[in-house]
């Protein structure tokens, strides 16, 4: 022990602190704490209209973020290369006295387990893109090379910082996440690492069939439950725009989007409610069999649930009660986190950061 504490030391990874002077005979404990000052590891997340980056320090202190507007809708083969100058361009930027160790990049679509390809993005336009050969490509042009490099789905990314980081979650917390903002995106978070299942694909709760019958969904199914509670289904149920509008207000402004319906909401708009009393049935449907199949700790609504929360928990508790009723269920939380903050970023950089710590020896060197 007394050699590994050496060496990790040797790296800046840990520090000793002010030795502890005991009442019985022997030589004084001196406690150990994280470092990692001179490494860092970043995240970013990749969407339509913006790029964000997140540098934290292996300890976990930020130390630069950056956020870059950018319009990926247009063309799905103009794309890569957008990102591609955004990344050059702003990873340039990163702290000079810190060295990089790890990237995880969040993006929106289905990103197939330890390959690093999106198979599926059709926010994007993408399909079968090997996503981690443009970073890997970027980080050699920046002369950066032997670190690790990781793509993840980003409600993976989002539910991983809001089980982890969030809430007062325990070490073997099994989680349930709901998310997103214009789309409805789910995870599985286990002991506090995501779960992709065999190929990357594990958690797609949005997708679960409500109804085949039901209204068309954007994935070509029908009846999915994106296609029943989606944000701009909300708004055009709700009576407050078409749906063709709701969808562009969705694309353009989510934030925006969320807050009409919450304002209506609180100022007692009954067709609003009702859509949303609705809503929470249709989500307590599928949450109830999520619970029976995962047996979650915490099921979690983030994003436009998460701000919808107050009008839908209840009815959710309702529909769940005879499944929660049976003692093995019974402790399962179902919470809404009401803020909106930047999830994906912060959960990349935390994925980041574990896979500099899952092989602190691997990545790092001693230090002079």
């Amino acid at each position: 022990m007394t050699d590994l504490i050496s060496e990790l030391r040797s790296r800046r990874l840990v520090k000793e602190l002010d030795p502890i002077r005991r009442p019985a005979a022997g030589r004084p404990t001196r406690p150990i704490a994280l470092d990692g000052e001179p490494w860092c590891a970043l995240g970013i997340h990749i969407d339509v209209d913006q790029v964000r980056f997140s540098a934290v320090t292996v300890g976990g202190r930020e130390v630069w973020s950056a956020s870059i507007p950018v319009d990926l809708r247009s063309s799905a083969a103009e794309g890569p290369g957008i990102i591609r100058d955004i990344l050059v361009r702003e990873m340039a930027q990163l702290p000079p006295d810190k060295e990089l160790l790890a990237v995880e990049v969040g993006v929106t679509g289905y990103v197939t387990r330890d390959t690093g390809t999106v198979s599926w993005s059709a926010r994007l336009g993408w399909q079968d893109y090997s996503l981690i050969s443009l970073v890997n490509d970027v980080l050699a042009e920046l002369d950066i090379r032997r670190i690790h490099v990781g793509i993840a789905n980003d409600c993976h990314l989002a539910g991983l910082h809001a089980a982890r980081v969030e809430l007062p979650s325990t070490p073997h917390t099994v989680a349930a996440y709901l998310g997103g903002m214009r789309g409805l995106g789910s995870s599985v978070v286990i002991a506090g690492e995501i779960y992709r299942g065999a190929h990357g694909g594990a958690g797609d709760f949005g997708h679960a069939n409500v109804d085949p019958s039901g209204p068309a969904c954007w994935c070509g199914r029908h009846g999915c439950l994106e296609s029943y509670v989606g944000l701009p289904r909300l708004l055009a149920d709700g009576g407050l725009m078409s749906l063709a509008d709701a969808e562009q207000q969705v694309d353009a402004d989510p934030d925006r989007a969320v807050q009409l319906l919450a304002d209506a909401a609180a100022g007692g708009d009954a067709d609003v409610l009702r859509v949303l009393d609705r809503s929470a049935e249709i989500l307590g449907r599928v949450l109830d069999d999520v619970i029976g199949l995962v047996n979650p700790h915490e099921v979690i609504l983030g994003g436009y649930l998460g701000v919808l929360s107050p009008y839908l928990l209840a009815g959710i508790r309702q529909r769940t009660e005879v499944r929660t009723a049976v003692a093995v269920f019974s402790e399962t939380e179902i919470v809404g986190l009401t803020e909106v903050v930047p999830r994906v970023v912060r959960g990349a950089a935390l994925a980041a950061r574990d896979a500099c710590l899952n092989d602190p020896l691997g990545l790092t060197r001693p230090l002079g």
